[in-house]
């Protein structure tokens, strides 16, 4: 018998890990009274909800709150039902001081344990202090991620300005350029739009009862969309001049499947790289920038 086993992923800062160890949904969407893990598993509220807290912090039990490990037992009530307060800051005490924490000691009803100053995690002793490598989570800067000593800088590739939030990227504007596109690939058609949402204006129609993965080619002025059913697969490309509409439309066949076809297309990356996992809508679409 054929045994297909999958690699469990790791979700963000910010995201629920549905039990099925394949899918991360942001925590907004925990028992929202709409299903959005495959299992669930994300309404299953009668249960405790396990989110995913940022370095040094701890879960509020009962809630999604968040609180720094600062304001354990700290003589303020931060956790509505007071899990961070209580007598086990007393008594805990000297057991905090046996530990011999290299920064700082951490009291909670379930015991305790050491942790560093942001920007650094506890080493194997469980009491030195070591880096921690913000940019191996996935997320920490939206191009560029270099970590520094106790923190991380994120930049962006050429022609890209980094924004005033130190994270994010956003493209140059300069004089004469035209304003950039958005490509939406769904289950009736293609359209482009500006950014803002204005200006929608249809390309091509579809009818698919499947997935479909859309990507731009800027170079060649091209663009191509793979059609996925449970039976068949397709994949198509045509020229879009300044993105008024599609010319010279043809199919691109292959005796592979269509997981396969983009390795056939000289540049493309994987046809679905910008594949939206997150559109609240089950109608599953694909979207691609391009400038006109």
């Amino acid at each position: 018998a054929l045994t297909v086993s999958f690699k469990a992923i790791l979700c963000d800062v910010g995201e629920f890990h549905c039990h099925d160890q394949q899918t991360c949904i942001p925590e907004a969407w925990l028992c929202d009274g709409e299903p959005d893990c495959p299992d669930d598993s994300d309404e299953t509220c009668a249960q405790e909800v396990v989110i995913r807290c940022p370095l040094n912090h701890i879960q509020c039990i009962g809630s999604k709150k968040c609180i720094h490990f600062n304001k354990l037992c700290n003589g303020a009530r931060d956790c509505e039902d007071g899990y961070d307060e209580g007598v086990h800051c007393r008594e805990l005490l000297s057991a905090c001081h046996e530990l011999r924490c290299r920064y700082g000691c951490v009291m909670t009803r379930n015991g305790t344990f050491c942790f560093c100053a942001d920007g650094f995690e506890v080493g194997e002793d469980g009491t030195s202090c070591r880096d921690h490598d913000e940019c191996a989570m996935y997320g920490a800067c939206s191009q560029t991620c270099t970590n520094t000593y106790g923190s991380y800088r994120c930049s962006c590739t050429e022609g890209y300005i980094l924004q005033p939030d130190r994270i994010s990227c956003k493209a140059k504007q300069d004089p004469g350029d035209s304003r950039p596109m958005l490509l939406i690939g769904g289950s009736d058609g293609i359209v482009i739009t500006h950014l803002n949402g204005t200006g929608l204006q249809p390309l091509r129609s579809l009818s698919v009862n499947g997935t479909l993965a859309l990507d731009f080619q800027h170079n060649q002025e091209s663009v191509c969309w793979a059609l996925s059913t449970e039976s068949s697969g397709q994949l198509r490309c045509a020229e879009t001049r300044n993105l008024r509409g599609f010319t010279r439309e043809q199919e691109i066949r292959t005796q592979q499947s269509l997981q396969r076809m983009c390795r056939h297309l000289p540049g493309w990356k994987g046809i679905t790289k910008h594949a939206l996992h997150y559109g609240k809508s089950r109608t599953q679409f694909s979207w691609s920038w391009a400038r006109d």
